[in-house]
């Protein structure tokens, strides 16, 4: 039976249609790619960030005239969520993450009866989601709290509706009087709303694999201080997700328990990503409502498809895709893959051959960065086209011949 794919409807393009739960064969329009785990590329990778672009300044916002009596007053401690981790498979274990990156602010009054006021704002680290947030008091604060918000600078945000233009948020309980600086502790994100952290989190290891030394946004057609954002509705009491909003707001859309599934917000945020690699261009993408990771769509279809199965893929370390109730489906293939069709009308056929090219011990030198590159400057239509007729334009050309052609040979892609 084909397996079906759960991966992005390109709205503009098609009919609107409603996800329904249930097995994978009986589940139209899902993506599959799987293995078990998460690698060690993966975890290296999530480990060592570039710098985020337009970090939101630590240092506080307003500042009381100098006093030489004044000092310091910070609220820390680190921002962390629940989540059930469908990577894990069918059990999805309940897991404590860090929220790496998330935008905090620190609120407060300055003096007895006045309105409370934002003081300062900046990021929780990437060390386990800490925070220290300051602010030069000349005496005892009356009030003081912090304010946590599911986005990262204006680079990336999770909304409760295409009509909002805010974020998630929650803030602390109240501390008055506050002469010295205080610990909270392990600050725990509301239950209730824990998925938007989830996806916040989560977007960190897309930013920071995105390859784009010139500016720290997603791509290079933006410079620092014009940053397009990705914007991700999440409504966890919502039927309809699992896409991106391609010509309407642009946004990805999830529901219920999608952020659950690491690869399904990721896959959907590298619908988006393509969009940006390609200055806001996107192929005109024909019979793909329903497309499988098995069987034959198009080869625009397979190509946009495919390169977001391999994005999820490739940020994770791994060779599948995951459902959000933790099942999985290997990426694996070849010519004798039995219920597999041929060719590169076949996403999976396509995603598997990205994935081959950049591998460790692949021809494009063990990393996607000079597909990403290309890709930047070579808005291709299909798969046939990257190789072909893009790949030998990369400074340096990037192979065609040899092991490169072999790997695609080797997933039924002949050219």
């Amino acid at each position: 039976m084909p397996q079906p794919s759960f991966s992005s409807r390109l709205a503009a393009l098609w009919p609107r249609q409603r996800r329904r739960p249930g097995p994978a064969h009986h589940t139209a329009d899902r993506n599959a790619l799987t293995d078990r785990g998460r690698s060690a590329r993966a975890l290296a990778r999530g480990l060592v960030p570039a710098v985020l672009g337009l970090l939101l300044s630590g240092t506080p916002l307003a500042t009381p005239q100098a006093s030489a009596a004044a000092s310091p007053v910070c609220l820390s401690g680190s921002l962390v969520f629940d989540h059930r981790d469908a990577e894990a498979g069918t059990a999805k274990p309940w897991v404590t993450s860090p929220a790496r990156n998330a935008n905090w602010e620190l609120w407060g009054q300055t003096s007895p009866g006045t309105a409370s006021r934002l003081l300062a704002s900046g990021l929780t680290g990437v060390d386990g989601g800490t925070f220290n947030a300051c602010y030069q008091a000349p005496g005892s604060l009356p009030e003081l709290h912090m304010k946590f918000l599911s986005a990262s600078t204006r680079t990336w945000r999770v909304i409760p509706d295409r009509r909002s233009t805010t974020p998630y948020s929650f803030t602390t309980a109240s501390l008055t009087d506050v002469a010295t600086s205080r610990n909270l502790g392990t600050v725990k994100v509301p239950s209730s709303i824990q998925g938007a952290w989830n996806v916040e989190d989560t977007l960190n290891l897309l930013y920071w694999n995105r390859a784009n030394p010139d500016s720290g946004c997603w791509t290079s057609h933006q410079a620092n201080g014009a940053c397009d954002q990705l914007t991700v509705v999440w409504d966890p009491g919502a039927g309809d997700g699992g896409y991106w909003d391609y010509g309407n707001t642009n946004y990805v859309i999830l529901a219920g328990d999608m952020p659950d599934s690491h690869h399904l917000v990721l896959h959907e945020a590298g619908h988006w990503w393509q969009w940006q690699l390609y200055n806001h261009w996107f192929p005109r993408v024909t019979n793909c409502n329903p497309h499988y990771i098995n069987r034959s769509s198009s080869t625009t279809c397979a190509w946009t498809e495919g390169f977001a199965d391999a994005v999820a893929a490739y940020v994770l370390g791994d060779y599948r895709f995951v459902y959000p109730d933790g099942t999985s489906y290997s990426f694996a293939n070849g010519r004798s893959t039995p219920g597999w069709d041929a060719g590169d009308t076949v996403q999976g056929r396509v995603g598997s051959s990205l994935l081959d090219l950049w591998a460790a011990n692949g021809p494009d030198g063990g990393n996607w960065n000079r597909t990403i590159r290309l890709m930047t400057y070579n808005a291709g239509t299909d798969f046939r086209e990257y190789f072909m007729t893009d790949r030998p334009t990369a400074s340096p050309p990037l192979s065609t011949t040899g092991t490169a052609r072999s790997i695609i040979a080797g997933h039924t892609i002949d050219y």
